[in-house]
C-alpha cells in the first residue's frame, strides 16, 4: 500500500520501518544514552567528592602530624623534667649541694638533720632540719639560690634569732626545708611505675 506518491513514494512498510527506527532510536536513548549520561554525571560528582576528601585527608594528616609532634615535644619535656627532678637515689647529692650553697652564702652550718622520707601520693616527702649561724641577708640569699637550683623544695619553717645585746651581725638560724622526691628508679619499676 502506498501512503504518499509525491515528492517520494512512501509505502506503508516504509512508515512501519521509520516508526521502528524511531522506536529503536528512542529505546537506544532510553536504554543506553540516558544511563550513560547518568553514570557520567555520577562519575563527575564522585570525582569532585573524591578530590575534596583527598584534600581533607591531606589537611587532617598535616594536623595529625602537628599533634604527634606536639605530643613528642611534651613527652621530651616530661622526660627532661623527670631527669632533673630529684629522686631518692640523689638525696645525698642534694644534701651535699645544700651544704655547698650554705658555705657559698657565708652561712655556718651547725647541724643538718634529714628526716625519713614518707610517701605522699606518687612522690616522697622528706624534711631537712638545718641549724646554723650567719647574717640574715646571707640566709635570704641562700634560700633564693636554693629555690632557683631546686624548685622541688620549699621552706617549711624557719626562725632567725639574735640576742638583743649581741654586738655581731650574725644570727642563730634554724629552718626546715621540705624536699619533694620521686621514688628511686628501682622502686618505681618494682612498684609498677612506668
Amino acid at each position: 500500500m502506498i501512503i504518499c506518491r509525491k515528492p517520494w513514494t512512501i509505502y506503508d512498510v516504509d512508515a512501519v520501518g521509520a516508526a521502528g527506527v524511531v522506536v529503536f532510536v528512542l529505546a537506544a536513548a532510553w536504554l543506553v544514552v540516558g544511563p550513560w549520561q547518568r553514570t557520567w554525571d555520577s562519575y563527575r560528582r564522585l570525582t569532585g567528592a573524591r578530590t575534596a576528601v583527598c584534600v581533607k585527608l591531606h589537611d587532617d594528616l598535616a594536623k595529625l602530624e602537628r599533634v604527634e609532634q606536639g605530643a613528642r615535644d611534651m613527652e621530651q619535656a616530661v622526660a627532661d623534667q623527670l631527669a632533673c627532678a630529684p629522686n631518692a637515689d640523689s638525696y645525698s647529692r642534694l644534701l651535699s649541694r645544700i651544704t655547698d650553697l650554705a658555705k657559698e652564702s657565708q652561712l655556718e652550718l651547725l647541724s643538718v638533720t634529714p628526716q625519713l622520707a614518707t610517701a605522699s601520693g606518687a612522690y616522697l616527702v622528706s624534711d631537712i632540719q638545718i641549724g646554723g649561724r650567719g647574717r640574715s641577708q646571707d640566709f635570704v640569699l641562700f634560700l633564693d639560690r636554693l629555690a632557683q637550683e631546686n624548685p622541688y623544695q620549699s621552706l617549711y619553717a624557719c626562725s632567725i634569732s639574735r640576742a638583743p645585746t649581741a654586738t655581731e651581725p650574725r644570727c642563730d638560724l634554724a629552718w626546715t626545708i621540705r624536699m619533694y622526691l620521686l621514688p628511686a628508679a628501682s622502686e618505681g619499676r618494682a612498684g609498677g611505675g612506668a
